[in-house]
């Protein structure tokens, strides 16, 4: 929900000829955040008051604002003064796997860690994954309990995204996507990742590969196998995918069956760290050496993976930035400002013993 002429969404005053000399078009916090090398919600405090920015950059803000003819809409200030400083996250998945799954950990802190910084607050729900995430955003919404909500894990047709806009609620979805349904989203590339690790891969002279995903109702998963299919194709690799569920059980069954297989693949890639600290385990257990007769990935990076032995190569997610980039994009959509999509940090490849050249 957007307010036209809030204090981050302002314009040219009419000031006669003079306000024609400084600039002709409307004035967006954009233009303030990319002259003083800041971000646009530290230009939203610094204008509205609030806590999360010192005073030497208040002053700052606040002097280009007035060179720049920009001038926030009282009402829409006053808005933003009465406002929770508070946002929501509701995550529809099993608690024993959050605490174990570092993606949500991580992503949490560096949420925390922003919002700490600019005198907000996060309201965290787990709940079943039966619908009961909706009562919660139904109930928080009604309630007046949050300004936004933080949503995960977009699967087809969510039924989330249609929910807040019914009720007029400001969300980021942190996403593999970017469809017109005018919500926020923090947009991260499967394009990326997917070369980043194919391209590895390759140059290890790998050809049999085999990807143990999440599960396929999520978006970004049907996004990554689609695309890995496509990039490998035009590498001459071959891919054969299999359904997992990010679970350690999972990640091990699937690849015990793997490797018993007449045609083992030369590398397996895992949707996730613990599913491929699981890989590795079950390697161990067959005596199948790492990498000499197989190499282990992980989609996401972690602790896990740099602890284990051998250490797992694994794509670095920069999922504490990303925390802190969709708390900062949200809060900037509930203040105001019309950009409403951003691309999220780049991944980089962290490439360590277990995966090694392809056995002859």
């Amino acid at each position: 929900m957007t307010t036209s002429g809030s204090a981050t969404d302002g314009e040219v005053g009419d000031q006669g000829p003079q306000s024609s000399t400084r600039r002709s078009h409307r004035v967006t916090i954009s233009d303030l955040a990319r002259r003083l090398h800041i971000s646009k919600a530290s230009v939203s405090y610094a204008l509205n008051g609030r806590a999360g920015v010192s005073e030497e950059t208040r002053q700052r803000v606040l002097a280009l604002a007035e060179e720049l003819g920009f001038h926030p809409n009282s009402a829409a200030v006053a808005l933003s003064a009465s406002r929770t400083r508070t946002i929501g996250i509701v995550i529809a998945r099993d608690p024993a796997l959050i605490s174990t799954e570092a993606f949500y950990m991580r992503t949490l802190v560096g949420i925390e860690q922003y919002l700490n910084e600019v005198d907000s607050s996060l309201l965290l729900r787990l709940t079943g994954e039966h619908g009961e995430d909706l009562d919660v955003l139904r109930r928080w919404s009604r309630q007046g309990r949050v300004d936004g909500f933080i949503l995960f894990d977009e699967h087809d047709d969510d039924p989330r995204i249609p929910l807040l806009k019914e009720l007029g609620v400001p969300c980021v979805v942190v996403s593999s996507n970017a469809p017109d349904d005018t919500v926020g989203r923090l947009i991260s590339s499967p394009e990326e990742t997917v070369g980043l690790l194919l391209d590895h891969l390759v140059e290890l002279g790998h050809r049999n590969v085999a990807h143990i995903s999440g599960p396929f109702t999520f978006v970004h998963e049907q996004l990554r196998v689609q695309i890995l299919q496509e990039q490998a194709a035009r590498r001459g690799v071959a891919v054969r995918h299999i359904e997992g569920s990010y679970r350690y059980d999972d990640g091990a069954e699937l690849t015990r069956q793997l490797l018993a297989d007449p045609d083992p693949p030369t590398a397996i890639v895992l949707g996730n760290d613990l599913m491929a600290v699981a890989a590795l385990r079950v390697a161990m257990d067959l005596g199948t050496a790492v990498p000499a007769e197989v190499s282990i990935l992980a989609w996401d990076d972690s602790p896990l993976c740099e602890l284990a032995r051998p250490g797992i190569t694994a794509v670095d997610q920069k999922t504490m930035e990303r925390g802190r980039a969709a708390a900062d994009l949200l809060l900037r959509i509930v203040t105001g400002d019309s950009e409403i999509h951003e691309e999220a940090p780049s991944g980089e490849l962290r490439a360590r013993d277990s995966s090694g050249p392809a056995p002859s």
